[in-house]
């Protein structure tokens, strides 16, 4: 079985339906899935997603094209072209866009729709966890541990050039140029998450209802510096072994895709827009792990979530969700804390180093020779 997209140019919004009339090619049958319409170098295109075991998928834009011009002529410009070809299901964006965000007073009912769109969507938005009184007393707590793990880099790691260079300690860990991930383990931050995100009601819902109440978490910030450049797509971490995937059917993501082990919650701490720069997500990418290497085909067909939240907002995402950080074109840094709740038998290996920062400078202080001094 694969997943064929075709992008149909000079199109009108009818196309869909007689497109749907094409039940097979060959002896082969075809199920089509959705349709989107979007901006390809500024000509308006149709995309349509199909899924069949057919063997030529060529073989399906031809036929595509054949009704087209068979229902309206060959003298309207239609023209149709393989868009991509995917051993897993490609879906588009829905009708109106995705809804992530729920505006409702009731807790319980925040609950049911955030543990079915997290599912479903693998990302979801609560806004204003954080009102701005709250994001200042934070974001002065983690300017200081952003320079405090700046300065001792400094001291203890003279030959590194923080934004040139890649490196990655038990504190912090580059990402890419001017991208950093930096562990919070400040007492008073800690205080600050218990009682500000942890004690929140609705933080506490969502994570019992897509975890389970036997978690623990990390805290971090996420900051990217001016010049910081575009990730590649990623994601935190990768389907479990043994773990399911949602498969081929339209309802896989409710009946078979295993549940998430791991919650990330972003909250950034000043408004995301195109200058300072957002994170980019790939709704329902979380489905397979088979969609790796396919994260220009969402930049292509517009299925990503451009998160520009404004500061104090939450945007909660699965642990396998595809998504990249996008330059920071501004003059300021871009600062985002960063929470990962995880089941307890997770245990995270990539994210950081064994090594600390002054672990170098404490060896050639007791004159214990290290891994790079060994004899040659």
């Amino acid at each position: 079985m694969i997943c064929i997209l075709v992008g149909v140019v000079s199109y009108k919004k009818e196309y869909w339906e007689d497109i749907k009339h094409i039940s097979s090619v060959g002896e082969h049958s075809i199920q089509w899935r959705s349709h989107s319409e979007v901006i390809d170098e500024g000509i308006p295109t149709l995309v349509v997603s199909a899924i069949s075991e057919i063997t030529d998928a060529n073989s399906l834009v031809q036929a595509v094209e054949d009704k087209l011009r068979n229902e309206y002529g060959d003298d309207k410009g239609i023209a149709c072209e393989m868009w991509a070809t995917a051993p897993s299901p490609l879906l588009l964006k829905p009708d109106g866009g995705y809804e992530l965000a729920f505006d409702s007073q009731e807790d319980e009912q925040w609950a049911t729709w955030a543990e079915q769109t997290m599912r479903e969507m693998g990302i979801i938005v609560q806004e204003q966890i954080l009102d701005l009184d709250r994001v200042k007393e934070l974001r002065c707590l983690i300017d200081q541990a952003i320079y405090e793990v700046e300065e001792s880099i400094a001291s203890h790691r003279p030959d590194i050039q923080v934004g040139k260079d890649f490196f990655c300690f038990q504190e912090i860990a580059s990402r890419n140029l001017e991208r950093f991930d930096l562990r919070l383990t400040d007492p008073d931050i800690a205080d600050f998450v218990k009682m500000h995100v942890m004690d929140n009601p609705r933080v506490k819902a969502t994570l019992d209802r897509c975890l389970d109440s036997s978690i623990n978490y990390d805290v971090s910030v996420v900051y990217s510096k001016p010049g910081a450049c575009a990730q590649g797509w990623h994601t935190d971490g990768d389907h479990q072994k043994g773990g399911r995937n949602a498969g081929w059917s339209t309802d896989g993501w409710k009946m078979q895709l295993s549940n998430a082990y791991a919650i990330c919650l972003f909250i950034p701490l000043i408004d995301l827009n195109d200058d300072v720069g957002f994170t980019q997500f790939w709704p329902r990418s979380h489905y397979s792990r088979d969609l790796a290497g396919f994260g220009k085909v969402a930049e292509l067909t517009e299925t990503n979530f451009d998160g520009k939240c404004n500061a104090g907002d939450a945007v909660y995402y699965d642990y396998r969700l595809f998504h990249r950080g996008m330059p920071n074109n501004s003059k300021i840094t871009r600062p985002v804390l960063q929470v990962v709740f995880k089941k307890k038998w997770y245990v995270e290996k990539a994210n950081y180093g064994e090594e600390s920062i002054v672990q170098s400078s404490r060896d050639e202080a007791t004159g214990t020779r290290t891994n790079n001094d060994a004899i040659e």
